[in-house]
């Protein structure tokens, strides 16, 4: 816990690391390492997050797992001062730097951590740019090849006439 009433002038520089961290939605970090940098500034906190993990969950597509390097560089400044925070900006004039509202008189640098790396993570990872997916009928990772599965022509074909259909009678004024 970094106690906000009592940090240094010079600020206080904290490291750590861990194997392994649970983020939400059953995905993980292994091999975390950071550092945090609290600054004292008038009656604020300047917050400097920055650490290094490797994201493990599965590709959006096609469910393979997938390890990515995750890199975290966050600065922002903390407040107790609520009408600051609505502003949005710090009279001291850092246009970069984001406000945030910390009520309380500790700050646990675990959580703030973790909460960095979990807005820092993907949120459609991918196994590669060209992921074919899973097949919607029988789950095969197209990836690996087809599947046996007919395809999907004859629905997509009712569809489109009952789209052209639909649209037929529309006409569209070019010049509104």
């Amino acid at each position: 816990m970094i106690d906000l009433h009592k940090l240094p002038a010079e600020g206080l520089r904290l490291q750590g690391a861990t194997e392994s961290l649970a983020l939400e939605g059953g995905v993980s970090l292994t091999d975390a390492t950071w550092s945090v940098f609290a600054l004292p500034s008038n009656g604020d906190v300047f917050l400097d997050v920055k650490g290094k993990a490797v994201w493990q969950g599965a590709c959006s597509r096609c469910l393979a797992p997938l390890d990515l390097p995750l890199s975290v560089e966050s600065q922002f400044l903390g407040s107790k001062d609520a009408d600051l925070v609505a502003r949005g900006s710090h009279t001291l004039g850092s246009q970069d730097l984001d406000v945030v509202f910390l009520p309380e008189d500790a700050l646990d640098e675990a959580e703030l951590v973790r909460e960095q790396f979990e807005l820092h993570a993907p949120m459609h990872p991918l196994c590669a740019e060209d992921c074919k997916g899973l097949c919607p009928t029988c789950g095969k990772n197209w990836n690996k090849g087809p599947c046996q599965c007919p395809s999907d022509s004859g629905r997509s074909s009712v569809l489109n006439q009952a789209l052209a259909k639909a649209l037929a009678g529309i006409k569209l004024d070019p010049q509104s």
